[in-house]
């Protein structure tokens, strides 16, 4: 039972309904860099968006998929997640330094990963993208429109976290 609580955690926190988005996606880098040693570097700058809870799910799915991916393939040492708002979009990329992949990959039926990345960016009208090239590392970027447009002009909230010697 313990386990099937974490595996139920692991894929949607408590965090994600109760902090948001942002906080989400500190906690599951954090949670990142103690299990794998990698070093994640964090960069948002959002302003206050209201993105509701179906694409805030979305999303961090997709990092979270995009961070399994790197673990499993990518033999990454640094990982730079950026989390902005551009216009009315809210734009998610990660990049890894990591051994990168021929792209013919992304159309592979065995790359299940990828396809449910995929799948979760069109459910919710955002679009995906991702670079590789062998041993030059990837990049996963994912744009999400009209996102922005619930900004209500505060003051955009920047936030930069090393998780590297974190615990």
């Amino acid at each position: 039972m313990r386990r099937v609580r974490d595996i139920s955690l692991d894929l949607r926190p408590a965090m994600l309904d109760d902090l948001g988005l942002i906080a989400a996606m500190e906690w599951q880098a954090r949670e990142y860099r103690i299990r794998t040693g990698v070093h994640c570097e964090l960069s948002i700058e959002l302003g206050d968006l209201m993105v509701d809870a179906e694409r805030s799910t979305a999303l961090f799915r997709i990092f979270q998929e995009t961070l399994t991916n790197i673990a499993r393939h990518s033999g990454a040492r640094n990982i730079q997640l950026a989390l902005e708002q551009d216009g009315d979009c809210v734009v998610l990329q990660v990049k890894d330094d990591g051994r990168g992949f021929n792209e013919s990959k992304l159309l592979s039926p065995d790359s299940l990963g990828l396809l449910g990345m995929r799948e979760r960016a069109l459910l919710i009208g955002a679009g995906l993208e991702i670079r590789s090239r062998p041993r030059e590392g990837t990049m996963v970027t994912v744009v999400l429109p009209g996102a922005a447009a619930e900004s209500n002009g505060q003051q955009t909230r920047t936030t930069r976290r090393d998780h590297t010697n974190r615990r």
